[in-house]
């Protein structure tokens, strides 16, 4: 039976059919693009932990379903990680009941944004040692040069800064007249602030938020949670 199976395939050749150029180059692009979007997710999954002692915060806004679009220890889901002070910051929006951030696929109006005139809270008991407010806000997805050197010298907008556990507080981009706090006064956790708004170097009405120590992002966790991006925020 060997035997005759061997007669059957010996004028086989012993080598398959070569493969064309156009496979061998596929299958190259193919084991690049694995490998590429291999090292993106595990980036992104080193962002979802943080070293170091966090402060503990309370979540700054009230009544919503609140969606972190950048957040995280890693510049791919969190492009602030790239600098040190804001390693750790949060951008926040707010959802509607269809699960969208606002009326409209790229509005140029703030009031169609769902967390406009959002009121912010205070998330720790502590000091005031920055209020700004009086600047203008900024017509939703204008970041051309019109309005580059106005972002550049204004990045933060109208904003608090609260210096509470030793840390800094930054909370920014709120509504021109909307800042409640002073420099020097005390606030306590729960406290109003300000309302969300879209003043300084911001593309739509969202609430930033970080927290830092001698120019260093500290990472933050609201009802012990350390946010990245696509985090929900139930608040009531």
């Amino acid at each position: 039976m060997a035997l005759r199976s061997y007669f059957k395939v010996k004028h086989l050749p012993r080598r398959g059919p070569r493969k064309r150029w156009r496979y061998r180059l596929s299958l190259l692009l193919y084991t690049v693009l694995s490998a590429y979007f291999g090292l993106a997710v595990l980036a992104a999954w080193s962002g979802y932990f943080y070293d170091g002692k966090p402060v503990r915060l309370q979540f700054p806004l009230k009544d919503g379903v609140y969606y972190t679009g950048h957040g995280g220890n890693a510049t791919v889901i969190n492009y602030h990680n790239a600098y040190p002070p804001q390693a750790f910051a949060l951008d926040i929006v707010r959802l509607n009941r269809f699960g969208t951030r606002a009326a409209g696929l790229a509005p140029d109006e703030w009031e169609r944004f769902v967390i406009y005139g959002d009121v912010i809270y205070s998330p720790c008991t502590g000091k005031v040692t920055e209020a700004k407010d009086g600047l203008k806000q900024m017509v939703p997805f204008e970041m051309g040069e019109k309005t580059q050197e106005y972002r550049k010298k204004h990045a933060a907008g109208n904003h608090v800064i609260i210096r509470c556990q030793g840390v800094d507080i930054l909370m920014a981009h709120m509504i021109p007249g909307s800042v409640a706090v002073k420099k020097g006064e005390p606030v306590e956790v729960g406290d109003p602030i300000g309302k969300v708004g879209n003043s300084g170097n911001t593309s739509e009405p969202h609430l930033h938020i970080h927290a830092e120590r001698d120019g260093k992002g500290v990472p933050m966790t609201f009802e012990d949670r350390f946010l990245k991006r696509n985090s929900l925020m139930f608040s009531e």
